[in-house]
């Protein structure tokens, strides 16, 4: 009997590939390798130009940007949400599950993260025949957000993407949120808005939706002593839901 070593996805961020993400969350990555999971990292198939980004970076920069192919994302950037258009890179995320899955898990930053997200709420659809995932790790996530005008003030998921971001009632996906409270990028308050979602769907259990805040910014943590407890939840998931 041959035993099938857990396997995890990992979704990079905007302005990064596979390989940068990797060692962006080595941190991470060492420690679930130490715990025989399989960490996969794939790029995100939109190509940037310079045009694309929504904020300035002189020519040098955006050239060694391109020289390490560092100028990919999963869907071009928008403040308003309902002009987003997720579609490319959610195929190709799908077409990765079904030619290298089933996996375990997901683990997204920032745009890898809303989008993670979303393949973790709609798994069994994407993807015919593949289970849920044991667990999904939310670093510097968000959600497509608009104002609220029934509630001034308050903001809510914008209509074309609110059955993306629904929690089914039978989701069993251990969830884990972690943010940076000094994170400028994707302010905190955005990764917690995400967190009550999921929070609100499993009846207030902490147990299957968990937040670790860390002092940093937009950035995976690698302190060990951020990471481990993380780790341990990580892998005590893939356990659990193995036995």
């Amino acid at each position: 009997m041959t035993v099938q070593i857990p396997k995890l996805l990992f979704l990079q961020g905007f302005l990064q590939n596979g390989k940068v993400f990797s060692e962006k969350s080595s941190g991470i990555r060492k420690l679930l390798k130490k715990a025989n999971v399989q960490c996969d990292y794939i790029d995100a198939p939109v190509l940037l130009e310079k045009k694309d980004l929504p904020f300035e970076m002189d020519d040098d920069k955006w050239q060694a940007t391109l020289d390490a192919d560092v100028n990919r994302a999963w869907f071009y950037h928008s403040d308003i949400s309902h002009e987003l258009d997720i579609s490319e890179g959610l195929k190709s995320v799908v077409d990765h599950i079904k030619a290298n899955g089933p996996y375990d898990g997901i683990v997204g930053f920032s745009q890898g993260a809303a989008l993670s997200s979303i393949i973790t709420n709609k798994i069994t659809e994407l993807v015919p025949d593949h289970p849920q995932f044991k667990v999904s790790v939310v670093i510097s996530g968000y959600s497509f957000t608009e104002p609220d005008p029934a509630h001034p003030g308050e903001l809510r998921i914008t209509e074309k993407f609110r059955d993306s971001f629904a929690v089914k009632p039978d989701m069993k996906t251990k969830m884990i949120f972690i943010y940076g409270a000094s994170d400028q990028t994707v302010p905190s308050v955005r990764s917690k808005y995400l967190y009550d979602i999921y929070l609100k769907a499993q009846d207030g259990n902490k147990e299957k939706v968990l937040a670790y805040e860390h002092p940093g910014g937009h950035m995976v943590p690698n302190k060990k002593d951020i990471i481990r407890p993380i780790v341990e939840q990580i892998t005590s998931s893939l356990q659990e839901a193995s036995e």
